[in-house]
């Protein structure tokens, strides 16, 4: 019977997570090796009958687990290097470990007979080998080999005995160890044909039946969502390269409103695109490591205009001890926080919506990310509060609008949250607001520490806070705690310039945070006797504004009169530090906090060689014009058949091809390039897996569909989303372009 592998496309995402699920069990198995050891060297005897024998297998135990420890350990490393590198160095590390406790095991069957030693080691090398059966269903070879390293010694030193025991002993672990040689090749089959079904496409109804109403429905808004975010690309892309000219700080701020409001529109395409996914149970999640902090206070810059158009006042409080980097489905998150903001706004016409955000757990493992958005809006019934998540299309008060309190967009939320693990509920009094709660179990990344020089500058400095809302006074106050400085909230106008003035007898070093949200002329009168009392001439003034305050002339005149440093609402982290920075002629604390390793300067980037594949003008404009920036040397081809003649007489470092091409397809042009690599390796290249391959990164509007799998399928390194950003395509070209150009490896 032949038990090769069903022929089907390797999915990266799928072996990458068998990988590592085998990399995570091979710690169980090495820690149990130690144990059993251990066990047979003193209990056993054998170091006392045996000791130099028993110190020598003892250190080849020891080498061969640090090995295979340190290859778990660096998984995410020497994966991202290359997969077949990682199974390559696992290999080894598994043979090896067979190698040496089959040795152990003839030893002691040849030195001890059939004694505890030789059951002892007997039931760890069965129990390991048989729970290898599942642990790594890529590599049938190495499985097999490990079971005749594991067992074949054994049986050979107890065929040589001369007891019939012995060689019925042998006889059983010969037939064992061929049940579990047939057992793995079949096992290893079946793995492969399952992966072949999933992967197949779904096969279209026969010519002359009409699809469900349902199906209708999901096509229609697939093809909507993808037409919708072909414009958007260009919009947001040029946005993008806007950012980066010379724009003034006013400018600035209106360029990152439009920009958000952007980012905005895709979220509810998104919602649409996600209910219907919810409704056919096709959630698709991707969980990566991310700045949480940095998502968050994009969502704050994006909600705060809303807000403040409003009338109400939007506040963060993320707490100072926030781990930097998180790992989960950042875009899903986004989405159930931007639907949580939104709710809140389009429900509150007064007073303040506060996010409050927390990890519980280590900053450096696993953990509970808590967000919790709390409005002073009209409130809800318990009775509401309790069919909240439930669908109001569906129910008897469909039409009631009262009834929909949050649309779909809070089925999504549910329905994202159960995919994710996470629970999320509301609490809510009528007339008093609502508090919206979700909860999600999250991988936080080893701590990475802040540079120290504002922190050494602010040390021991007071920073008073005058006509704030509570939100923004309480974010202030756990910035100056993690900058060890310290913080106090004022409400009395009159009483601040004798608490300054106090301080300044007591040789305090005062800040002072001034914000217009509760009295706006009386903090604009406030700066300026502050600024006019020669006494308070050592205290620095900061003011805080709306978006719309900014542009007001009076705001205007005074700033530019006393020179004051000015922070727009809602507050975040960034604004404040990169103010705090400027104001004590510090470099910006946060833009080196996470750099990415230098492997090349702008000379050496021109040295590389690219290939863009875009039929729509306007996305192929917006790449030119990111690539340009980042100093990256284009061509660009508008379909896939020239694509591949291009190909064949050019070399490229690296392919951005779009999915959605007339004709062939992106999918095909990616399967082509492939197969030719395929078709000009070496044998011994093809036998290794170790073909010469040039990354092909995908371009989509449809990466949370199924237009992600389809490209891993065909053979495709990652995939870009539309509308693109700047920073992302920066972060993939970094990850796939080699260390050296073409051109500087044929010189």
């Amino acid at each position: 019977m032949n038990y090769s592998p069903a022929p089907v496309s390797k999915d990266r995402k799928v072996l990458r997570r068998i990988d590592f699920g085998a990399a995570r069990t091979s710690v169980t198995g090495v820690l149990a090796a130690l144990a059993v050891y251990v066990l047979i060297a003193w209990a056993g005897r054998l170091y006392q009958d045996f000791e130099g024998l028993a110190l020598g297998l003892g250190l080849m135990v020891l080498v061969v687990s640090a090995y295979r420890l340190l290859i778990v350990a660096r998984f995410d490393t020497l994966y991202a290097s290359g997969p077949a590198r990682w199974r390559t160095l696992f290999g080894v590390g598994l043979l090896a470990h067979a190698c040496v406790w089959g040795a152990i095991f003839g030893s002691v069957t040849v030195l001890h007979g059939v004694g505890f030693n030789f059951f002892a080691v007997a039931l760890y090398n069965i129990g390991v080998t048989t729970g290898l059966s599942g642990a790594w269903m890529a590599s049938l070879r190495s499985r097999q080999v490990y079971i005749a390293l594991m067992f074949v010694p054994a049986i050979i030193a107890l065929a040589a005995t001369d007891v019939p025991q012995g060689w019925l002993l042998a006889l059983l672990l010969a037939i064992y160890a061929g049940y579990l040689y047939r057992m793995f090749a079949s096992l290893h089959d079946t793995f492969w044909h399952a992966l072949a079904r999933v992967r197949r496409p779904t096969a279209s109804a026969p010519a002359g039946l009409p699809r469900s109403g349902q199906d209708i429905q999901l096509s229609l808004v697939y093809r909507l969502a993808q037409e919708l975010r072909t414009p958007m690309n260009s919009m947001l892309g040029m946005l993008a390269l806007l950012d980066e000219t010379e724009l003034t700080d006013e400018q600035k701020e209106y360029h990152q409103v439009a920009a958000q409001s952007g980012r905005l529109s895709l979220s509810l395409i998104d919602d649409v695109l996600d209910y219907s996914r919810i409704l056919t149970g096709r959630i698709a999640l991707n969980p990566d490591f991310f700045d949480v902090r940095e998502a968050l206070e994009q969502a704050l810059d994006a909600y705060g205009h809303i807000a403040e158009s409003k009338g109400v006042e939007l506040t963060a409080v993320l707490k100072h001890d926030l781990p930097r980097r998180v790992r989960g489905d950042r875009e899903r998150i986004m989405q159930v926080l931007n639907n949580l903001l939104s709710n809140a706004v389009k429900f509150s016409d007064q007073g303040e919506i506060r996010l409050d955000v927390d990890f519980q757990g280590d900053n450096d493992g696993d953990g509970l990310l808590q967000l919790r958005v709390t409005d002073q809006g009209v409130g809800m019934t318990p009775e509401q509060a309790t069919s909240l998540f439930d669908d109001p299309f569906q129910a008897p008060e469909a039409d009631n609008p009262a009834a929909r309190r949050g649309g779909f967009g809070l089925l999504v939320c549910k329905g994202l949250a159960d995919a994710m693990a996470g629970r999320i509920g509301v609490e809510s009094t009528p007339g008093e607001g609502s508090c919206f709660w979700f909860e999600l179990p999250m991988q936080a990344q080893p701590y990475i520490s802040e540079r120290t020089d504002l922190r050494r500058v602010l040390r021991d400095q007071h920073l008073l806070v005058v006509g704030a809302a509570s939100g923004t006074a309480a974010m202030l106050g756990e910035e100056m705690q993690a900058l060890d400085a310290n913080s106090e909230v004022i409400d009395d106008y009159d009483a601040v310039l004798g608490v300054l003035r106090e301080g300044q007898r007591e040789g305090q070093r005062q800040l002072l945070y001034l914000d217009t949200w509760a009295r706006r002329e009386a903090a604009l009168n406030l700066c300026r006797a502050v600024a006019a009392d020669p006494a308070l001439a050592a205290v620095q003034v900061i003011l805080g504004v709306s978006v719309d305050e900014r542009s007001q002339p009076s705001v205007q005149k005074l700033v530019r009169e006393q020179g004051l440093p000015v922070l727009t609402r809602p507050l975040h982290r960034r604004a404040l530090r990169l103010l705090l920075s400027q104001l004590y002629g510090l470099d910006d604390p946060l833009a080196t906090e996470l750099q990415f390793a230098e492997f090349d300067d702008r000379t050496q980037r021109k040295d590389y060689r690219l290939l863009l594949v875009e039929n729509d003008h306007a996305s192929e404009l917006v790449l030119r014009g990111m690539l340009a920036k980042l100093g990256y040397p284009l061509k660009s081809v508008s379909d896939g058949e020239a694509a591949l003649a291009l190909m064949q007489r050019e070399t490229f470092d690296l392919v951005l091809l779009d999915c959605t091409l007339p004709g062939m397809d992106g999918f095909a042009v990616a399967s082509a390039i492939r197969e030719r690599e395929r078709a000009e390796a070496s044998p011994q290249q093809v036998a290794l897996d170790t073909l010469p391959r040039v990354p092909v990164i995908g371009v989509s509007a449809d990466i949370m569909g199924g237009a992600q799998a389809r490209c891993f399928a065909a053979g495709m390194d990652d995939v870009l989303g539309k509308p693109l950003q700047l920073d992302q395509l920066e972060t993939v070209l970094r990850h796939w372009l080699p260390a050296t150009p073409s051109q500087k490896e044929k010189q």
